[in-house]
């Protein structure tokens, strides 16, 4: 039995939105590489929306510590690092204990002190 297509609309009810007509549950569907420009997902740590391009560089040209936690639901992304990367990017990037909150204030404010 097929199931009918989600229909969704916008707040004021009268435009409709495009939905997927199936929706990827496992990895084994999921795409290999980062979704095209213009996909944008919230950032639990700046509270918008960005794109992958951004997660990718934004640690000073390694990936957000963050990001397979959040882009892992639209692409095999720790695949897709893993092959960018090298073994010294990929731990430093995610194989590092996290810093205190202290430590890192200090690091920031040292850094704008220089700029």
């Amino acid at each position: 039995m097929s199931q009918a297509p989600l229909i969704l609309t916008d707040l004021l009810g009268d435009k409709e939105i495009p939905t997927p007509n199936h929706v990827p549950n496992t990895i084994m569907e999921l795409k290999k590489s980062p979704p095209a420009e213009g996909y944008n997902i919230r950032c639990p740590r700046l509270g918008h929306q960005i794109e992958f391009s951004y997660c990718r560089f934004e640690n000073r040209g390694l990936p957000c510590f963050k990001v397979l936690d959040c882009w892992y639901t639209h692409f095999q992304v720790a695949d897709f690092l893993k092959e960018e990367l090298s073994s010294e990017e990929w731990d430093k990037t995610f194989n590092r204990p996290p810093m205190p909150k202290l430590t890192s204030l200090v690091e920031l404010i040292e850094q704008a002190k220089k700029v």
